[in-house]
């Protein structure tokens, strides 16, 4: 996935755009030290650093130590930014993934500190300290929603190169329909996918049964992501190719209808893709919408990029994606 050679104003900018995201990484470093000084008055020589199954504190840390360890741990995740930002000759989308990367990982350290801060704070004895109920999944939704935004800090990447030509005659095509929308195909949840969440169903259980409904928290926030990946939708309009997620079809990845070289039906196998779901293929060309083993289309893009869908209609799919590049701007 290269970067685009016309890019360089857009570069530039983008390194500005992804200092933002940098930023969002090194807050939580600062964090770490500052509420230590500020609330120094009102903590325990020693915090605890673990809790049991019955909710009691089996292990505890100096304060200095603890200080100490989670600026180490979230500084780690603002180096990982820095590699995005520093003018090492990276590509674009590969610096914006180090950026977004670090800062989950120094909001996920600053978030365990700030949880472990708040149920000690004027607690006398380490050992009293209530273990984290509601916080689990409070921290959990604050690093997802801090990650996204270190993400979109960076901006939009540098369009790719426009596709050299419209798609070879002995490719399909197929009339697109009136209206703005061409062509839709929902996917549910099929049998891989309840495969897939069998287990997360299983541990979930057994972890509120055992522990509280708090712990298994972390699950059932893999459960609703991986419902969510699970239901999509491909689009195919004037524009290009869409894939939405979700009931809403919100986020969306969109395929420009200038980028693409052709398209023709493909058998697709999901082991060649590493499972199902939107994937990356392993020769990092290629992506795919991979919901089942048969039938699909498989896209040529500029740059020699591709993208692969299944699909129930691979015929009429692969002739909608060629009439919409027949029609685009390059």
């Amino acid at each position: 996935m290269g970067e685009s050679a016309t890019g360089g104003a857009g570069r530039v900018g983008g390194n500005g755009r992804r200092m933002l995201g940098f930023l969002a990484a090194v807050l939580p470093v600062a964090l770490v030290p500052l509420t230590a000084e500020l609330l120094r008055h009102r903590l325990p020589d020693r915090l605890p650093m673990h809790w049991d199954a019955s909710s009691a504190v089996d292990a505890t840390s100096s304060l200095t130590h603890s200080v100490t360890g989670y600026t180490i741990g979230a500084a780690a995740g603002a180096v990982l930014a820095a590699v995005g930002v520093l003018p090492l000759g990276l590509r674009w989308r590969l610096r914006r993934w180090l950026v977004t990367i670090g800062a989950a990982v120094s909001a996920f350290v600053g978030g365990i500190w700030s949880t472990t801060v708040s149920l000690s704070l004027d607690v006398v004895d380490p050992v009293l300290a209530p273990a984290p109920t509601w916080h689990v999944p409070v921290l959990l939704l604050g690093v997802a929603g801090w990650t996204v935004l270190a993400y979109l800090a960076c901006g939009t990447p540098p369009p790719h190169p426009p596709a050299s030509g419209p798609p070879a005659n002995d490719l399909p095509r197929a009339p697109l329909p009136p209206g703005e929308v061409g062509w839709v195909e929902k996917g549910t949840i099929t049998g891989p996918g309840l495969l897939l969440l069998a287990p997360l169903v299983l541990l979930a259980a057994v972890l509120g049964a055992w522990i509280n409904v708090w712990v298994a928290s972390p699950v059932l926030v893999a459960m609703a992501w991986l419902v969510f990946a699970l239901i999509n939708r491909l689009v195919i309009d004037r524009r290009g190719i869409h894939v939405g997620f979700g009931p809403w079809g919100w986020p969306r990845i969109t395929v420009p209808a200038r980028e693409i070289s052709g398209a023709a039906e493909t058998a697709v196998r999901p082991g060649e893709w590493g499972g199902w779901g939107y994937r990356r293929h392993r020769d990092m060309r290629g992506r795919g919408l991979i919901l089942r083993s048969g039938p699909g289309i498989r896209v040529e893009l500029s740059d020699g990029r591709y993208f692969v869908a299944t699909t129930q209609d691979p015929r009429t799919a692969a002739g909608l994606v060629n009439t919409v590049a027949d029609l685009a701007d390059r």
